[in-house]
């Protein structure tokens, strides 16, 4: 299930509710229960203890031992696959069962703290542990003779009842991420019907009027052909046929090869702009034309290496475009490079993990273009981005197969 390896036992379940569901269960049972994370460490009370093991957990050392007992306990539990009896650091008998939920250990809820006979009562070395953990040794042996001995039915029950509880809580946890999921592609759904109507809103604004400007641009052309200004004729008829495109396209998920057409436009406009200073190079392998990619998803990255890249280079530079077949043949990897200025690692490594304040350095074409990719076909698609200051930028664009 996605985001699992980010589930703990804290995120499955109210402590609070838990806790009081857990003091109840112990005291109509009259078993001793303890629910711990992952590292052996409790989430909540200490149920139903014996005086003896509140008394060793009284101490720091006693304390840690007891969490390292639990912990490695349960760890053995897990993977025999089933809740085990045990015998704890102190010598009395417990109990552990894991916790799993989505194949993900989180925790274990443990208990027993009792005898099966009475002689192991008198094996447990009780000044060795004052000793060791700094307690009064009259205490330990009070306390030590109000541990209950029981059969090994009792046991065997005490495993039932906690297998029982840990069941529950793997299916709380189950339950609350599929709700989870479901709630944030609900979000992420209500998102993307938002900026997808956002958009249409545009394009029907930008559409109110558009034959004005391209009859301008039109009638702009045809007098730099009375005028014989043969480059002024083919920069008007690329900015009006850019335009029309931007304007005017309906398709959310172009061909590539429509694409194309409409940034070689764009590229015929920049070349005019920049001269020898900048050159264009487009290398697309040619099976992947008819692939569908979003609309306007190379544009903004090419504009972005021109602005943000070689535009204050002296001397200029070269953006080349590529585009060829990866995994298989089931995806497209489309790359934008740039011979500029290049970013530093700190702004390239906040947009490859996808924070949310993006820097404007990097330019708002990225960050918007990768958002659409991601929302569009999911977290294993969009931009990642190379750089090295005063070097280069390589942008790529994972798309799957459309």
């Amino acid at each position: 299930m996605e985001n699992a390896l980010h589930v703990s036992i804290e995120t499955v379940i109210n402590v609070k509710e838990f806790n009081a569901l857990q003091n109840e269960l112990s005291k109509m049972v009259d078993f001793s229960v303890v629910t711990v994370d992952a590292n052996g460490v409790p989430i909540g009370s200490l149920s139903n203890f014996t005086t003896f093991c509140q008394l060793i957990r009284s101490s720091p050392l006693g304390r840690q031992g007891c969490i390292d007992c639990d912990r490695i306990a349960s760890l053995k539990a897990l993977r025999v696959g089933k809740p085990l009896l045990y015998e704890c650091h102190c010598g009395l008998k417990d109990c552990t069962a894991p916790i799993v939920v989505d194949d993900v250990y989180i925790g274990s809820v443990l208990g027993g703290q009792v005898f099966v006979r009475e002689e192991d009562r008198s094996k447990v070395k009780l000044a060795q542990l004052a000793q060791k953990f700094n307690l009064p040794l009259a205490d330990l042996k009070r306390t030590v003779q109000e541990i209950k001995l029981v059969s090994e039915d009792y046991l065997h029950r005490c495993l039932r009842f906690y297998a029982f509880l840990s069941n529950y809580l793997a299916e709380s946890g189950v339950k609350k991420l599929i709700q989870e999921k479901l709630t944030r592609e609900t979000r992420e759904r209500l998102q993307l019907q938002k900026i997808a109507k956002e958009q249409e809103l545009r394009r029907i604004q930008a559409q109110m009027n558009p034959h004005f400007l391209f009859n301008a641009l039109n009638s702009i052309a045809r007098l730099a052909i009375l005028e014989t200004a043969p480059q002024t004729e083919a920069l008007i008829y690329d900015l009006s046929n850019y335009l029309r495109y931007s304007i005017k396209n309906n398709e959310t998920t172009p061909k590539l090869s429509v694409e194309l057409d409409s940034l070689q436009h764009y590229l015929s406009i920049q070349q005019t702009r920049f001269g020898d200073r900048m050159s264009f190079v487009v290398d697309i392998d040619p099976e992947l034309l008819d692939w569908r990619i979003p609309s306007m998803t190379l544009q903004p990255i090419v504009e972005n290496a021109i602005i943000h890249g070689l535009e204050d280079l002296k001397d200029g530079g070269t953006v080349k475009i590529y585009g060829t077949k990866i995994a298989g043949g089931n995806e497209m990897l489309l790359s934008v490079y740039d011979n500029g200025v290049g970013f530093p690692p700190d702004l390239i490594d906040l947009f490859n993990r996808k924070k949310e304040m993006m820097p404007s350095r990097l330019g708002l074409g990225l960050r918007n273009t990768d958002d659409r990719i991601r929302r569009l076909y999911g977290e294993n698609y969009g931009l990642t981005i190379e750089s090295q200051p005063m070097g280069f930028t390589c942008v790529s664009i994972r798309l799957p197969k459309q």
